[in-house]
């Protein structure tokens, strides 16, 4: 149990990202913002939050991913996650999330924290929108009504969110795929939603997954531009959440060896890229770069889409 210093109680609202915030500052509710400008759905994750161990950890997993240097991360995201080691000391505190994969991994590991606090006397509220309607797509009216429509989450909710950080940072995959079909009353799409993270594994039979499939299925149709083709992905996402950032750093892993650049910049498929499509290849993606899913490594199993399943590779 932490201890809980005596300070004057403040009210905090948890914004998942700067659009959600820039809807959130025209309506004037009282209590002080935390911007969560993080994305823990990608690079290896820990159980502990906001220490000095997991702001090193999430430093070099930036600078290696996307060459954001230590003081970038530091001044968009280190100042602000680090203002949650303040919700010790608040009488209520309003998450803003939104339903999709991207959000959701943020959401449990805040209220991971928020159950190891154990302190009864802060009320939680959950503010989310209507199925996979982004949160800054509300008009302003609209969006004063979600806040009035909040949802009050108790121990026991807490308490699956935990267990659920739990499993997911530490690989507890058996565990973890039975516990997300629990969808709990106050998640009432997390199954559908986490199926997502599993379909992040590769399918056995083709050595990718769902979404460099996907790619490798649109540049099959016609070239595109980089530009064009994140388009047409963000488009066609559903539950990931993804944005640019993340889809740039898919693109880019497949340039080594399944998608090429042509002529104006259009991007094409690669033999190995065609022979992976048409099943008459199977991709090693040993060949890239580690990637950590919450606390597995993508090399270490095999998505089965039949029984929505990992398998651990032998």
């Amino acid at each position: 149990m932490l201890l809980q210093p005596k300070h004057p109680m403040k009210n905090y609202h948890i914004l998942n990202g700067d659009g959600i915030f820039e809807a959130w500052k025209h309506q004037n509710y009282e209590g002080e913002p935390i911007i969560f400008r993080e994305m823990l759905v990608e690079g290896e994750s820990m159980t502990e939050l906001w220490t000095h161990r997991f702001f090193e950890k999430r430093k070099h997993f930036f600078l290696t991913n996307y060459g954001v240097t230590f003081e970038e991360y530091n001044n968009l995201s280190g100042v602000e996650l680090q203002k949650m080691n303040q919700l010790i000391n608040a009488s209520s505190i309003t998450l803003w999330f939104e339903n999709d994969l991207f959000c959701y991994i943020n959401l449990m590991a805040t209220l991971h924290y928020l159950y190891q606090i154990n302190n009864s006397e802060i009320e939680i509220w959950l503010v989310m929108g209507e199925g996979t309607k982004g949160l800054g797509e509300y008009s302003k009216e609209a969006f004063g009504q979600l806040y009035h429509q909040k949802i009050k989450l108790d121990k026991d909710d807490l308490y699956f969110a935990s267990k659920f950080w739990e499993f997911y940072t530490n690989a507890d995959l058996d565990n973890f795929v039975t516990y997300i079909k629990r969808s709990p009353k106050f998640l009432p799409l997390l199954n559908e939603v986490m199926s997502t993270y599993l379909e992040q594994f590769p399918q056995k039979e083709s050595g990718v997954n769902k979404l460099e499939r996907r790619v490798l299925k649109f540049l099959n149709d016609e070239p595109l531009t980089e530009n064009k083709l994140i388009g047409k992905l963000l488009r066609r996402q559903k539950y990931e959440g993804f944005g640019d950032m993340q889809y740039e750093k898919i693109l880019k892993l497949m340039s080594i060896n399944l998608i090429e650049k042509a002529e104006n910049n259009l991007l094409v498929l690669s033999s190995e890229g065609r022979n992976v499509l048409r099943g008459l290849q199977k991709f090693d993606d040993e060949q890239w770069p580690y990637q950590f899913y919450g606390g597995a490594m993508r090399t270490e199993y095999y998505y089965d889409q039949e029984k929505s399943f990992l398998i651990e590779r032998n």
